[in-house]
């Protein structure tokens, strides 16, 4: 285990039209849940410009920790 303690929750994605209707929520809640009753601690990451996502899981209980720059590479 990476992070002994920690769970990451990762690749929630809805498609645009799809957004708004609590979609992600639900499996977000069980997943959590899941991770929480093996005594692990849920965490996760998201782009700062990702207000949607930062919103929905706000309201699930999470909250901003840290600010992380992030650069991409890719072959010239």
């Amino acid at each position: 285990m990476l992070l002994p303690g920690l769970a990451e929750v990762s690749g929630v994605c809805t498609w645009p039209e799809f957004r708004g209707r609590g979609l992600a929520a639900l499996p977000v809640r069980k997943v959590i849940h899941g991770f929480q009753q093996r005594g692990d601690r849920p965490f996760l990451h998201a782009y700062a410009d990702n207000g949607g996502a930062i919103r929905l899981y706000e309201a699930l209980g999470f909250r901003v920790r840290q600010t992380m720059a992030l650069t991409v590479l890719a072959l010239a």
